[in-house]
């Protein structure tokens, strides 16, 4: 079934960041971890670099004013759930969207650098987990979260319960590093899911729903 799209909302006047997406090294890696979820040294680059990035990156996030819009519209189309597993959570940025969502949050990151920067907030957990290796039980999960983030197509499938959601968004659309294109990303889900999509502030989100 094809994605549906949804009309854009809040769209600023002025133009992204130049972040040379397409041939952004993060990109690059990311593509070979799709086509091969088990190249550890892919993964390990994409951790390394985000470690590094830790210490500048809360500031730099504090001039992007539609840093997380993605996140806040496709909350709006998603289906309540008790409980929320934040996948890359970094410094922690759209995880207050998320609690005031659910009231509970798991909130994860490959790196303590990151996580060690992210302030406590009112029903949420921090947790250190890669994606390839998630601390869940099989199909547990009602609504799994990623701004920015890196998927791993079969951990996902592992932990989401049937019914479940999977909320995937970006921040600056194709202009985003750590991006995969929405229709590219059901296509590698499989046909026992279905999606929509739509684009706020620079970026985009999709969820997708895990068929019961």
């Amino acid at each position: 079934m094809p994605l549906h799209w949804h009309e854009p909302v809040d769209v600023p006047t002025e133009p992204p960041p130049d972040l040379h997406a397409s041939t952004h090294a993060s990109r690059i890696a990311l593509e070979h971890v799709l086509a091969n979820a088990d190249e550890a040294t892919a993964w390990a680059f994409l951790a390394s670099t985000y470690a590094e990035m830790a210490a500048e990156w809360q500031e730099w996030v504090l001039t992007q004013p539609w840093y997380d819009s993605a996140v806040q519209e496709g909350l709006r189309h998603a289906k309540p759930a008790p409980w929320v597993f934040e996948v890359s959570c970094g410094t922690g940025e759209a995880t207050p969207l998320l609690a005031a969502y659910s009231g509970r949050v798991i909130a994860t990151d490959a790196n303590l650098a990151m996580l060690r920067l992210a302030p406590p907030r009112a029903g949420v957990e921090y947790l250190r987990s890669d994606v390839r290796a998630l601390p869940l039980r099989d199909a547990s999960v009602p609504l799994l979260v990623g701004l920015n983030a890196i998927p791993h197509i079969k951990e996902f499938t592992r932990v989401i319960a049937n019914g479940g959601q999977l909320l995937w968004c970006t921040s600056y659309g194709p202009g985003t590093p750590l991006y995969v294109e929405p229709e590219r990303l059901l296509r590698l889900f499989g046909p026992d899911w279905t999606g929509e999509a739509g684009r706020a502030g620079h970026g985009d989100w999709m969820l997708l729903s895990r068929n019961a």
